[in-house]
C-alpha cells in the first residue's frame, strides 16, 4: 500500500478500535452486556493494523 491509503486504513482501525474500547468500557460499568461485539471490534481493529502494516 502506498502511505496514504495505509495511513486512513491504519486511522480507520484506531477508530474501530476506540469505539470496541469505549463500548467495553461503557457496558462493563453500566451492566448492559454485549462485551463479545466490544472484543470482536478490538480484535478486528488489531488484526487489520497488522495487515495494513505488515
Amino acid at each position: 500500500m502506498d502511505g496514504k491509503r495505509a495511513l486512513a486504513a491504519t486511522l480507520l482501525c484506531a477508530g474501530v478500535a476506540f469505539v470496541g474500547v469505549f463500548h467495553l468500557v461503557f457496558s462493563t460499568v453500566f451492566g448492559y452486556g454485549f462485551r463479545t461485539v466490544s472484543v470482536g471490534l478490538i480484535a478486528a481493529a488489531v488484526f487489520g493494523i497488522l495487515v495494513v502494516n505488515a
